[in-house]
C-alpha cells in the first residue's frame, strides 16, 4: 500500500488554496480528480476538514478503480509507474494546497509569537534529518538562543508514550545546576550540559515564567 503520510507530514490544508486548485465540496470535505499518465487515468483525491487526504485511482476507458495501486504485493513497471504518478501529484498538492505547521503544540506557539514579537528572531530548520528541530539566533551575532525540538518522551526520562515538544535555553553555569534541582528542569537535549539546560513547552512552566528565561538566554548568547 502506497504510504502518502511523509508526502503530508506537518501539513494542514488551506481552504482557499485547495479551492484555487480546483477542489470543489463533497459533502464533506472537498475533492479533485487529477489527470495522471497523460490522462489514461483519473485520481481522485479527497481532503477532509482535518486534514485527512486519501485517493483512488480510476481507469479513464472504463471508470473502474484501479486497486493494484494499493497492494503491496503488486509489483512491476506498470503499477510502479502509477504509483509514482500519484506520488508527484500528492506532493504538488502538498505543496501547493497546505501549510507546514511542524510545531504544533500551544505553548510552543505562543513562545514562537513572543520570541518573534521580543527579538525579531525567526525560528530556523537548519537539519534535513531533523525538519522539527528549530534555532533561534541573535541577529547581532548570530549565536544561538534557543532550540525547539520534537523529541520521544522516552529519549528524556520521561512518563508516559509520543512525542513532546522542548526548548533548550543557554544560563551560567550555576544557574544550569540550579534549574535541574527542579523537577520541572531537564539535562540539556544535544546541547553542552554545563551551559544549557532544557524545559518542556507542555504547560509545566508558566509562559512568564518561560519567557523570563528565553530573555536571559538571550542575554547570556552576547
Amino acid at each position: 500500500m502506497m504510504d502518502i503520510e511523509p508526502i503530508f507530514l506537518y501539513k494542514t490544508p488551506d481552504a482557499e488554496k485547495l479551492a484555487a486548485y480546483g477542489f470543489a465540496p463533497d459533502g464533506i470535505g472537498v475533492f479533485k480528480t487529477v489527470p495522471i499518465l497523460r490522462g489514461a487515468f483519473g485520481m481522485v483525491v479527497t481532503v477532509s476538514p482535518d486534514g485527512d487526504v486519501r485517493f483512488k485511482v480510476l481507469e479513464k476507458a472504463t471508470g473502474e478503480e484501479y486497486v493494484l495501486v494499493h497492494v503491496d504485493s503488486a509489483q512491476g513497471g506498470f503499477v510502479g509507474d502509477v504509483r509514482n504518478a500519484c506520488e508527484n501529484a500528492l506532493a504538488d498538492i502538498a505543496a501547493k494546497c497546505f501549510d507546514t505547521e511542524i510545531l504544533r503544540a500551544e505553548q510552543t506557539r505562543r513562545t514562537l509569537a513572543w520570541i518573534r514579537s521580543e527579538f525579531s528572531a525567526e525560528p530556523e530548520f537548519l537539519w534535513e534529518r531533523y525538519p522539527d528541530y528549530a534555532a533561534f539566533r541573535r541577529p547581532d551575532n548570530r549565536k544561538w538562543f534557543a532550540v525547539i525540538l520534537t523529541v520521544d518522551r522516552s529519549r528524556l526520562g520521561l512518563d508516559g508514550r509520543g512525542n513532546v515538544e522542548i526548548i533548550d535555553l543557554k544560563a551560567l553555569p550555576a544557574e544550569v545546576e540550579e534549574r535541574l534541582a527542579d523537577p520541572r528542569f531537564l539535562k540539556a537535549y544535544h546541547m553542552n550540559k554545563t551551559h544549557w539546560f532544557t524545559a518542556c513547552l507542555d504547560g509545566s512552566v508558566p509562559d512568564e515564567e518561560l519567557f523570563a528565561l528565553i530573555a536571559e538566554s538571550w542575554r547570556q548568547a552576547k
